[in-house]
């Protein structure tokens, strides 16, 4: 089988006659022709009726013609598919990005897709509200929830995990003592965030790790602060016990400037994911992105870690 003659029968099927297939394609009508006849020959059925008069596709025709233009949108497909890989990434890419992660595990990765695609220009948002992906305009959008929601034309794509744990620094503890349960960080000096604020009160809601006991704490911080950052910064000044992301409190543990306390308690874990509409005519600019993004953030996740 001549897939040629397959694809010859489909513009002339397509474009409804020799002379508009001659036209539109730049083959000549007597090749077309005779590439559908001996088409015809092979198949042993009629595929066009002959009239000067009016252009019809035979019932085997009609069939034919539409698997026919099924394979040939299958085949442009998969040759732009190839072709964005050959594609030199350019032009803007919107993102949206937790603080956090923009702050601490973007800002390190950033200068070497920069320097990968130099055509490429990015628009980093860093904020800790809720962005809508299409109605603002977003390429990629990264969030961090307990569960990902599904939402209608989006995809979301897990790329790593994290958990708000219970911090203090050495000379805080040393003033106040250790607590022994959660129930004694209602009587500590606390920092916290508004994503605290539970029905007027500041509530922390924890689980134990082990037993996956839960418990939730009601508590009158020192400091209020939204920036985990900031919260950090008390913490370690000895303002005050923080209920901070584990991606940035890490690093200030293994320096020793605070304590992990009450090991076994901390909050939920929460899936750190990148959020995106489908990748189906995907810009090569934000794919190179997101393909980036997948391979850095985890590597860059896991070493604050």
């Amino acid at each position: 089988m001549d897939f040629n003659d397959i694809y010859y029968f489909y513009l002339v099927a397509e474009h409804k006659g020799y002379t508009a297939a001659e036209r539109q394609s730049g083959l000549t009508k007597s090749l077309l022709s005779r590439r559908v006849t001996q088409l015809e020959e092979r198949l042993n059925v009629r595929l066009i009726q002959r009239n000067s008069r009016r252009f019809a596709l035979t019932a085997a025709g009609r069939i034919l013609h539409q698997r026919a233009a099924d394979m040939v949108k299958e085949g442009v497909a998969a040759y732009d598919s190839v072709s964005e890989l050959t594609a030199e990434p350019s032009g803007l890419v919107r993102v949206s990005s937790l603080t956090v992660l923009a702050q601490y595990h973007l800002a390190p990765i950033l200068p070497g897709f920069m320097t990968r695609y130099p055509q490429v220009r990015v628009t980093i948002d860093a904020t800790d509200r809720h962005v809508q992906v299409i109605e603002e305009s977003m390429d990629l959008v990264l969030r961090a929830s307990r569960c990902i929601d599904e939402e209608p034309g989006l995809i979301a794509r897990p790329l790593a995990t994290s958990r708000l744990i219970l911090v203090a620094s050495p000379g805080f503890l040393k003033r106040h003592g250790m607590p022994g349960s959660p129930t004694q960080l209602t009587k500590m000096h606390t920092l916290s965030s508004v994503l605290d604020r539970l029905e007027g009160e500041q509530k922390w809601e924890l689980i134990n790790n082990i037993t996956e006991e839960g418990i939730t704490i009601t508590h009158d911080p020192m400091l209020f602060c939204l920036n985990p950052r900031v919260q950090l910064e008390a913490a370690v000044n000895g303002v005050g016990i923080g209920l901070i992301p584990d991606i940035i409190a890490y690093p200030a543990i293994a320096e020793g400037k605070v304590i992990q306390i009450l090991k076994p308690w901390a909050t939920h874990e929460r899936i750190i994911h990148a959020v995106f509409p489908s990748r189906k005519n995907m810009n090569p600019a934000v794919r190179a992105f997101l393909d980036y993004l997948i391979v850095h953030l985890p590597e860059s996740l896991r070493i604050s870690l």
